[in-house]
C-alpha cells in the first residue's frame, strides 16, 4: 500500500496516471459441459467442445436432462449418451432426473471449479432472446457461456486471433479483462473491435478509445491489436463481417434480466450471436443501474 509523510511528494492519483491496467481474469478449466437432447443441432456443440478442450487440456463431459418419471426416455438418453461420448472422444457424461432444464444444467455446470458450459443455440425465437436454456445459464451460473450459433463453427487455424466486441461503457473492464484470460489461455492474439453505430461519429474519438484499450492491456502478455468498424447501420451490421472464419471465437457482454430470464431487449448478442459464423463466449453482466 503506497503511503506519505508531511513534506513527501503524494503518488499520483489514477487520473494522473490515467486509467489502470486491465485485470486479467484467470481461466481455468477442466471440463467442457455440453447439454445434449438427442438433435442434430443440439450436437453442433461437439465439435467447438472437442477443440476448446484439446486446447486447454480438459475433458469433454455430456449430460441430458430428462424428467425423474421418464425411465424409457432415461434409457434411451443413456445409451445415446455412452454412444456420443465414445464417438466424439469425450470423457464423462451424465442423465440427470429433474422436471427444470436450467436449474438441472446450472448445477452441472457450477458443482465443482473449473467447469465451462458450451451448447448449440438458435441465437433467436419468437422472444428476443437467446434460447430459453442458453439465458438459463447466463441468469443462473453467471459465468461465461460458450454459445455456437447456426453459421458458427470451430475454427481451428493456429493463428486464428480472438476477438472482444467493446461499447466504450464500464462494463469493458470485465469483458476485456476476460477475453485477455482467454486469449492467454489459448496462447492467441487479441483484436479489440468496437463499431460506429452512429454514422457521422466521432470516429477519432473511437479509434483513441480502442488505443487507450490497448494500452491498458499491456504487460498482459497477450498481443493486442485495435480495429474501429465504420459506417455501420448497427452493431450487428458491423460486428458479423469482420468476425468471419479468420477469427477463432468472439467475446461479448450481454445482460441479464435478474429473476426474469430473458436478455435486455435490445441486446446486441442476441443478433450477433444468431448470425456469427465463429462461436461466442457470452460474459454475463448486470443490467445498468
Amino acid at each position: 500500500m503506497a503511503s506519505f509523510a508531511i513534506g513527501d511528494t503524494p503518488s499520483p492519483t489514477e487520473s494522473d496516471r490515467g486509467p489502470a491496467p486491465f485485470g486479467v481474469a484467470p481461466v481455468a478449466v477442466r471440463h467442457v459441459v455440453v447439454p445434449l437432447d438427442g438433435s442434430p443441432f443440439a450436437e453442433r456443440a461437439l465439435p467447438v467442445a472437442a477443440w476448446l478442450a484439446a486446447a486447454v487440456g480438459a475433458g469433454v463431459h455430456l449430460v441430458e436432462v430428462i424428467p425423474p418419471g421418464d425411465d424409457e426416455g432415461a434409457e434411451t438418453a443413456t445409451r445415446y449418451l455412452d454412444s456420443t461420448c465414445r464417438h466424439h472422444h469425450g470423457t464423462s457424461w451424465d442423465v440427470v432426473r429433474q422436471d427444470e432444464v436450467g436449474d438441472a444444467l446450472a448445477a452441472e455446470v457450477t458443482r465443482s471449479g473449473g467447469r465451462l458450459a458450451c451448447l448449440a443455440t438458435h441465437g433467436r425465437g419468437r422472444s428476443p432472446t437467446i434460447g430459453s436454456v442458453a439465458v438459463s445459464l447466463l441468469e443462473r451460473s453467471r459465468e461465461p457461456l460458450m454459445l455456437v450459433g447456426p453459421a458458427a463453427r470451430a475454427v481451428t487455424a493456429s493463428d486464428a486471433p480472438l476477438a472482444v466486441a467493446v461499447d466504450r461503457t464500464p462494463h469493458d473492464d470485465v469483458v476485456v479483462g476476460v477475453a485477455l484470460g482467454w486469449a492467454a489461455l489459448l496462447a492467441r492474439h487479441l483484436d479489440i473491435v468496437t463499431v460506429d453505430d452512429e454514422r457521422g461519429g466521432d470516429v477519432p474519438e473511437l479509434e483513441r478509445y480502442v488505443r487507450s484499450v490497448e494500452a491498458r492491456s499491456r504487460g498482459c502478455g497477450v498481443t493486442v491489436g485495435t480495429r474501429v468498424v465504420r459506417d455501420a447501420i448497427d452493431v450487428r451490421d458491423g460486428l458479423v463481417p469482420v468476425l468471419d472464419r479468420t477469427s477463432a471465437l468472439v467475446v461479448l457482454g450481454s445482460h441479464v434480466h435478474p429473476g426474469h430470464g430473458p436478455l435486455a431487449p435490445g441486446s446486441h448478442a442476441v443478433s450477433i450471436v444468431h448470425n456469427v459464423a465463429v462461436p461466442a463466449l457470452v460474459v454475463p453482466l448486470p443490467l445498468a443501474g
